[in-house]
């Protein structure tokens, strides 16, 4: 096979690949009119609202009698709790504002891993709920109602959340994964061509270095002689140089005695 005919046969599989790949593109669409992009942006914007309100409402309120900095007194356990909970969300909420606009698929992480541990604690809370509700925690029809109702619509609406998320950075790394691939194999066909023009068609290897090299070691070699063979072969090749050159003497002898 020549080099020109290697380098068609690279090119017609890197079309293929591209073709195949082209089938194989990851959905990107969320709730039917956006797409999984628009969406995180979105879920990002409505977080950090979200939480800002609430933290707000948090401090101004004056529903809520706890005392501690909000009266002007000493932070209280509660106070930094709802700090250290409103500083985490805001924080992983703009990471996954950053990663949705600039295509960056690990700033997504932290806030999946934020959501997740709060599903699993609202989880925790709604089985609580469940089980002692009525009799533990004396709570009412009514309350016994909402509660599991708020909370499960609560955690309804972050796991959908998470799953968009989880998509969205999926489909990153798989985006990232097809454009890499190509120019890898574009490389790799560019140093076959030139390693082919530049290097002559070679023999096939013989069947034992193939086996040598199979076996991870080079084909045997003949050890050299010992010395008495040595010895023995020099003195053979010297009787048979000897008895050539009497044979030419002899033929000679007879030539002149005119004996064949």
């Amino acid at each position: 096979m020549s080099a020109e005919d290697l380098v068609a046969l690279i090119q017609g599989l890197l079309k293929s690949r591209n073709c195949q790949k082209m089938e194989v593109s990851p959905a990107n669409s969320c709730c039917f009119c956006l797409t999984l992009r628009s969406g995180t942006i979105l879920i990002g914007i409505g977080n950090c609202l979200l939480y800002l309100s609430m933290f707000t409402w948090y401090l101004t309120s004056s529903t809520i009698d706890t005392g501690g900095l909000r009266d002007g007194l000493d932070v209280t356990s509660l106070d930094i709790s709802i700090f250290s909970i409103f500083f985490v969300k805001t924080l992983v909420n703009m990471l996954l504002l950053v990663g949705a606009v600039k295509r960056i698929p690990s700033l997504t992480l932290p806030w999946l891993c934020a959501n997740a541990v709060s599903m699993m604690i609202a989880m925790v809370f709604i089985g609580i709920t469940i089980l002692f509700g009525t009799t533990k925690l004396n709570l009412n029809y009514n309350e016994y109602v909402t509660s599991l109702t708020i909370m499960g619509m609560v955690t309804s609406i972050n796991l959908f959340c998470w799953i968009v998320v989880f998509t969205f950075r999926k489909n990153l790394i798989m985006e990232a994964q097809i454009e890499r691939v190509p120019s890898e194999m574009e490389f790799s066909a560019v140093n076959n061509q030139q390693s082919s023009m530049l290097l002559p068609n070679a023999p096939p290897p013989s069947y034992n270095e193939i086996e040598g090299y199979k076996e991870g070691k080079p084909p045997p070699e003949d050890s050299p002689p010992e010395y008495e063979e040595a010895v023995s072969i020099s003195m053979l090749s010297s009787e048979c140089s000897n008895d050539s050159s009497n044979g030419l003497v002899l033929r000679k002898k007879s030539l002149t005695n005119n004996a064949v």
